[in-house]
């Protein structure tokens, strides 16, 4: 009865641990920058629909079995180039530089 009590206890207490807050998902995180940014609502909705279309496109080349390595990672480049571009036309300098900078932290290994 005592082992049992105490399997209980430890399977409760290992729930617990598993539903602890998970972390923010991209798209939360990306507002938040865009809210530093001070985006205008216009422009927020031009960046996540850039990101949005660049993203299916990156997963089609990757899916795509057709291409060779090295074409896929051509392609990939065409597409981050082109978004690239469209991030430009999109934000100021300074703007730029905050979502560089966001880009480059979501990047680092979490240690």
């Amino acid at each position: 009865m005592k082992k049992g009590a105490l399997l209980f206890g430890l399977m409760l207490a290992a729930t617990t641990i598993f539903a602890q807050d998970k972390p923010k998902g991209m798209k939360v995180r990306r507002d938040s920058v865009f809210t530093v940014m001070k985006l205008s609502d216009e422009n927020k909705q031009k960046m996540h629909d850039a990101i949005s279309e660049s993203s299916k496109a990156q997963k089609a080349i990757k899916d795509d079995a057709t291409l060779t390595d090295e074409q896929k990672k051509e392609k990939v480049t065409a597409v981050r180039k082109e978004m690239s571009a469209k991030e430009k036309a999109i934000m100021t300098p300074e703007q730029a530089q905050i979502w560089k900078d966001f880009n480059i932290s979501i990047r680092k290994p979490k240690q």
